[in-house]
């Protein structure tokens, strides 16, 4: 026959109170050969002072450029790049061309790049 037998665990807690952490006992490790790092505070805050303003001088008013204006602007951007010699090239292959490069193709790949015409698309200028 099996008896059950109930033990009783109590908890019964610490008498003392837990041990206080202190800052001022901590230890900081330091390495061999070097300076323990300093601890930094933040400066003590005093009531805001008002601080000086330079006086503002009135800019001279402009007038709003127009639609026409910027867009005139923005073209002559883009002409003072391909001045600078910055073109955009684009490739433009001939219709005689391209039905000989697909008819005769190993071949025909010849007459297609040498019926070939590169511009700028900014300026229109033909490139080499």
């Amino acid at each position: 026959m099996i008896t059950s037998e109930k033990s009783t665990l109590a908890y019964t807690p610490p008498s003392t109170a837990p041990p206080v952490y202190d800052a001022s006992e901590a230890h900081q490790p330091t390495l061999q050969g070097y300076p323990p790092t300093p601890s930094y505070a933040y400066p003590p805050t005093t009531p805001q002072q008002e601080q000086y303003k330079p006086p503002q001088s009135q800019a001279p008013q402009t007038q709003p450029l127009s639609t026409a204006q910027i867009g005139e602007q923005y073209r002559a951007e883009l002409f003072a790049k391909c001045a600078a010699g910055a073109h955009e090239p684009r490739t433009r292959f001939g219709v005689c061309g391209i039905i000989t490069g697909v008819l005769l193709f190993p071949i025909g790949l010849i007459c297609l790049f040498a019926d070939s015409e590169r511009k700028c698309d900014r300026c229109g200028v033909k490139l080499s």
